[in-house]
């Protein structure tokens, strides 16, 4: 059992969420298929030993952009899209990417947002938390990342779902989504209340990393990422290559913030991938959208 997941959610959205304000984007309800190429081809050149799993509200297929998931699906092998039907009225969907947590097959996965890109901090976090005896952990990035509603970050944390006890995450998806509040953001204070209140169990097995823009301690008993573990490896060319071209489209950045790769950063990057690039090029919709 060596499956590992990046987990990622997509939805058509009922609400815009307006206290974004460090979202340029906030008010474009196009913003979440922005960068799903350009993560295809990224996650399949970092994480080539992950399966990048988008978890999808039937709606979805109702938009003209849905073409480059099956376009993607069909061309890296990597890349993976499962339809949920289930209501929501919010923000729900996003807990969907738990889903491999209570999975027999999967050993690591992490929670991941579409609207964002690795840099690499964030990458050898993944890395390092791997290699540790831990199995929970989070990447806190930008300043306001500390105290108990940010304390664990929906779209930057870590699972190896068999050494999760049981009393921990309960018996099934379905238990711990029946949990969740009726509020904008349940997905993190789901995952919050589920995985940091017992400190006699995370203050050895949840794996913490304040990097970027944060500089304070957690608030509760936990392992924190050393340089030694970040720094342990070598990244390698091809890797280096990538987040080369990312930091030049963007300069530096904390793991999370909301960007746009379309244009000049996704044409080089799917230059990697041939034959991905011609199918969303030859779709005039894609086309334009990506500013190919």
């Amino acid at each position: 059992m060596e499956n590992k997941v990046l987990s990622y959610c997509l939805f058509e959205p009922k609400t815009l969420p307006q206290h974004r304000f460090w979202d340029k984007d906030k008010n474009n309800p196009q913003r979440y298929w922005f960068n799903i190429p350009a993560l295809a081809v990224i996650n399949n050149i970092l994480y080539p030993d992950y399966l990048m799993q988008t978890y999808v509200s039937p709606n979805v297929w109702d938009n003209p952009l849905s073409q480059v998931l099956k376009a993607l699906a069909q061309e890296i092998e990597s890349f993976s899209v499962e339809t949920i039907d289930r209501e929501y009225s919010l923000t729900e969907p996003a807990i969907w990417r738990m889903m491999p947590l209570w999975s027999r097959d999967v050993s690591t996965f992490h929670t991941r947002d579409l609207d964002s890109l690795p840099n690499e901090e964030e990458y050898r976090f993944v890395r390092a938390f791997e290699k540790s005896s831990c199995c929970l952990g989070t990447i806190r990035t930008h300043e306001n990342h500390y105290g108990i509603k940010c304390r664990m970050l929906a779209g930057l944390s870590s699972f190896k779902p068999q050494l999760v006890p049981p009393q921990l995450k309960w018996d099934s998806f379905n238990t711990y989504y029946a949990m969740r509040h009726s509020q904008y953001g349940s997905d993190q204070d789901l995952m919050i209340k589920f995985f940091t209140g017992d400190e006699t169990f995370t203050k050895d097995h949840f794996f913490d990393f304040a990097a970027c823009n944060q500089r304070n301690k957690q608030d509760f008993l936990c392992t924190s990422a050393t340089d030694e573990e970040i720094f342990a490896f070598d990244l390698g060319e091809k890797k280096n290559d990538i987040f080369a071209l990312i930091e030049k489209c963007f300069g530096e950045f904390w793991s999370g913030a909301p960007m746009d790769s379309r244009g000049d950063l996704l044409s080089s990057l799917l230059c990697y991938e041939p034959r991905a690039q011609e199918q969303i090029k030859q779709n005039a919709e894609l086309r334009q959208f990506y500013k190919l």
